[in-house]
């Protein structure tokens, strides 16, 4: 089995949402995700990369421009990340990770965070695993508006 990360392409638009409805379990179309696909590939702010088995994606990663007033140096945000599940266990997680990190580091950033469900001990586990760690304890608030 040979694995290749590569920026993703709208026409993985399909493989992408099929992964965020099942592996993430956040109900997203086809088109929506094609759509959203479009606008951020050709942002220079933005990264998706996907994990290609044979030509077919089983994974992607989204990072992207991560600043804040409270920081000095800019940081990149992986804002969502997913491998199906026949396909854990055996470094592709870990290959999209350090993908990420790359473009990170060969971008001027001082580093890469994420936020994550708090009762999620495979994917802490994941994340302790690729070398990160917790840096303080916050709870995530949101708003929805009806548009």
């Amino acid at each position: 089995m040979r694995v290749k990360i590569r920026a993703a392409q709208p026409s993985d638009a399909k493989a992408i949402s099929k992964l965020i409805r099942e592996e993430l379990a956040t109900p997203v179309s086809a088109s929506d995700t094609a759509q959203k696909l479009a606008q951020l590939c050709v942002s220079p702010r933005h990264r998706i990369f996907v994990a290609d088995v044979d030509t077919v994606v089983v994974g992607f990663l989204h990072a992207c421009d991560f600043d804040s007033i409270l920081m000095v140096q800019q940081m990149k945000y992986i804002t969502a990340m997913a491998v199906g599940t026949s396909y854990r266990r055996i470094g592709i997680g870990t290959t999209l990770m350090h993908r990420a990190e790359r473009w990170a580091a060969e971008s001027g950033a001082a580093g890469v965070r994420l936020d994550i469900e708090q009762d999620s001990e495979i994917a802490h586990a994941f994340l302790r695993k690729c070398g990160y760690t917790v840096d303080q304890s916050q709870m995530r608030y949101q708003k929805q508006f009806n548009v």
